[in-house]
């Protein structure tokens, strides 16, 4: 069965996601002559002393992993609850139902012609955040949906302890999956501990970690583990103990299970329209797709086409959306390969 079919015939499941939230304002960085410039021209200005540029405003949007992640949740026609930072009209153009525990961060999106630089401040609500705040919002009633879904921990300095309230937490959960954000800002000791509340969650749910290639490698060196991409995958799951460890990347994505390690390719996408919020993309189709009981290979094919239809367009993807691009980017690379590439 095609992706098209399998979507076709996936129910609605409930998703529950947290807990960030921004306001991201997008800036483009020009030339003098107003136009683009790669990262490494405007590193060269660095280096040679320039301090002052030019950019193109681009606009204000709703931003924060959790939002984008609800923002495709939702686009796959998932029951959607999101519990963040939304204290801000930008958030009222969401089509989900939405609980606020405090005011956002603010981020500053500098959009090279092939990156993007995001310089952030986080609220005060966000850096005292704690496990509390998300129970006055009426969180805990919404840790039993079908998918609970967890993103940027590594923004709140409070989070790994509210993982444990979570764990401790009586019910009968489902999918849990949690992408990290940036890891590396966290101590390794920190990110030790973070590795330790994910084994407790793994006592009432299916524990999914969804990183990228530098955030799968920051976590595996705080627990000493080596080795290119599938031995880390599977021996950080191992001592994670968790039900999977799951690396999104450009160019594939790599799922180590207790039964297998599964490596998929992704979708070519030449023309790049963002370079931020495809790996939110990813976590929150991971989510949706084990939430309706789907095989991790399918489940990693709905995630890497959500997220590439998103870099490619710039747009979150419906159902019909994803399943006509994934149709036509394996009909392009059908016509463009030969049978002994």
């Amino acid at each position: 069965m095609d992706l098209g079919a399998r979507l076709a015939d996936a129910r609605s499941p409930s998703m529950t996601l947290l807990p960030d939230g921004s306001v991201d304002r997008r800036f483009g960085v020009l030339n003098r002559e107003q136009e683009p410039v790669t990262r490494d021209q405007f590193a060269a200005w660095l280096t040679g002393g320039q301090r002052s540029f030019v950019t193109d405003r681009r606009g204000v949007e709703p931003g924060g992993q959790s939002v984008n992640a609800a923002m495709q949740a939702r686009a796959l026609d998932a029951d959607v609850e999101l519990y963040g930072h939304l204290d801000h009209d930008v958030f009222g153009v969401l089509d989900v139902d939405r609980y606020s525990m405090g005011a956002p961060a603010a981020v500053n999106v500098y959009e090279f012609e092939d990156a993007a630089m995001m310089l952030t401040t986080e609220s005060t609500d966000i850096q005292t955040w704690s496990y509390a705040d998300f129970a006055a919002a009426g969180g805990e009633r919404a840790l039993d949906a079908d998918a609970v879904v967890w993103l940027n921990w590594a923004s709140l300095p409070n989070s790994t302890a509210a993982l444990h309230r979570i764990a401790d937490t009586s019910g009968e959960g489902d999918v849990f999956t949690i992408d990290p954000g940036g890891v590396g800002v966290r101590t390794a000791a920190e990110r030790r501990e973070f590795v330790g509340a994910l084994s407790a969650l793994a006592d009432r749910y299916e524990v999914s970690l969804s990183v990228n290639d530098e955030e799968l490698q920051s976590l595996a060196r705080a627990l000493d583990v080596t080795g290119p991409i599938p031995e880390a995958t599977h021996d950080l799951r191992e001592r994670a103990g968790v039900a999977a460890v799951v690396m999104h990347g450009e160019q594939r994505a790599v799922a180590a299970t207790r039964e297998a390690v599964y490596d998929v390719p992704n979708f070519h996408t030449p023309d790049v329209r963002r370079f931020t919020g495809g790996g939110d993309r990813f976590t929150a189709a991971l989510a949706f797709a084990r939430a309706c009981g789907w095989v991790w290979r399918d489940a990693l094919e709905l995630a890497n086409a959500a997220a590439s239809y998103y870099v490619a367009t710039g747009l979150t993807g419906d159902r019909a959306a994803i399943a006509e691009y994934a149709w036509d980017a394996v009909g392009t690379a059908s016509a463009t390969h030969s049978p002994n590439d």
